[in-house]
């Protein structure tokens, strides 16, 4: 035990010097997570969308029009950016983006409102930026739907109905929506958290690749065995403690600090948050072990880590729901440690959800933490045993 130990601090030692003397590793490892965290969540710092720019065609100049108008614009969704008098010039402001919608009033539009006639106002959305064109969409529902109730409310109380019964026949069934999450439906509060995961899961892959593919490029592999007591286990784990120390610490600083200075929500367990995290960094340091021992050159391991970076994301389930993607890439996914992680992190952070909540998340990333163990295990035995003969 006492020589596992021993081997083991050596290791780390050994190690902690290499990164230390290697500016690729000081950079990767020291500088890149905490620079990326701060800059790409600086992207997200507003989170929504406001004042999205709108421009309304009014062919019927009326105080009704401009009350309507006066209405959207007091909103924070969107924004009356100009009022032009014929629609080939709004969809010009369209095509050319310097508006994202146009509403549409038509001529007589006042007159055939009260006279009960009945009257429509077009909105054209430019659909190709989802996010503001919902925006807008809610935006114009909540007004004009706004409208539309007073209008059915004063019909039923000039039939003789009193302010509440015409209340209750203008909405013979009422809605009762409830936003239990994310109530701000905040695109930053649900992509930032696991952009962050993201970026903590990229520079620990490439810093530890690195790492273990400069030993091979250098043929240092056997000085590593020896140093360690000839103990695979505690090569492996020596070599990893290091990273694993780093990169606990950059999760605390970001689930605490970084969290706090884009005031994202840390709404569940603080323990089943680290639990889930030290088992994610171990999976990933593992796997990273196992995939970069086939390559021989530092540089051929950046550029494989680097090259699945985007093909990670997009199978992480944070840009696309994993339930809605085919059959046979959901079962890619299930060998992502990136798609069970995230699952239970926004659980925890956004949902307010405790340990026995991820429990399936906890187990799925232990299986892949065990298999990643077991054939960097392998692996290395493999490559000793070539080196060393």
């Amino acid at each position: 035990m006492k020589k596992l130990i021993t081997g083991f601090n050596d290791v780390f030692k050994r190690e902690l010097g290499i990164i230390l003397k290697d500016f690729d590793l000081i950079v990767i490892l020291l500088l890149a997570p905490v620079l990326y965290a701060v800059f790409y969540g600086t992207i997200y710092i507003n989170k929504s969308e406001t004042k999205v720019s709108v421009v309304a065609v009014v062919e019927d100049n009326n105080s009704l029009t401009k009350k309507l108008l006066e209405d959207l614009n007091s909103t924070q969704l969107i924004s009356i950016d100009e009022v032009v008098f014929d629609f080939e010039t709004a969809k010009d402001r369209l095509y050319k983006l310097e508006a994202q919608a146009i509403i549409y009033f038509p001529e007589n539009f006042q007159r055939d409102f009260k006279s009960g006639k009945g009257t429509d106002i077009k909105i054209y959305l430019n659909n190709t930026k989802f996010l503001s064109s919902n925006d807008i969409n809610k935006a114009f529902n909540e007004v004009l739907g706004t409208l539309s109730a007073g209008v059915r409310l004063r019909f039923f109380q000039s039939q003789g109905y009193s302010f509440e019964q015409a209340k209750e026949m203008m909405e013979p069934i009422q809605t009762d929506v409830r936003s239990l999450f994310n109530t701000t439906e905040s695109y930053g509060d649900f992509f930032l958290p696991g952009l962050l995961a993201l970026i903590l899961q990229q520079t620990l892959l490439i810093g530890l690749a690195e790492s273990v593919s400069k030993e091979r490029e250098e043929k240092t592999l056997h000085q590593l065995f020896f140093t360690s007591g000839k103990n695979i286990f505690s090569m492996i784990n020596g070599k990893s403690f290091v990273y694993l120390l780093f990169f606990l610490s950059y999760a605390l600083f970001f689930y605490s600090a970084i969290f706090d200075l884009f005031s994202i929500n840390m709404l569940g367990s603080i323990f089943a948050l680290a639990l889930q995290t030290l088992i994610f960094f171990l999976t990933i340091i593992y796997l990273s072990i196992f995939v970069a021992s086939f390559f021989e050159r530092k540089i051929m391991s950046l550029q494989f880590f680097a090259f699945t970076s985007v093909p990670v994301f997009l199978l992480s389930g944070l840009p696309w729901p994993i339930q809605t993607m085919p059959w046979f890439v959901k079962q890619i996914t299930m060998l992502i440690p990136t798609s069970p992680y995230f699952l239970a992190m926004q659980r925890i952070t956004q949902m307010g959800a405790g340990l026995q909540d991820v429990i399936p998340e906890l187990m799925h990333l232990s299986f892949l933490m065990i298999i990643s163990f077991v054939a960097a295990i392998i692996r290395t035995k493999i490559l000793i045993r070539k080196e060393v003969l």
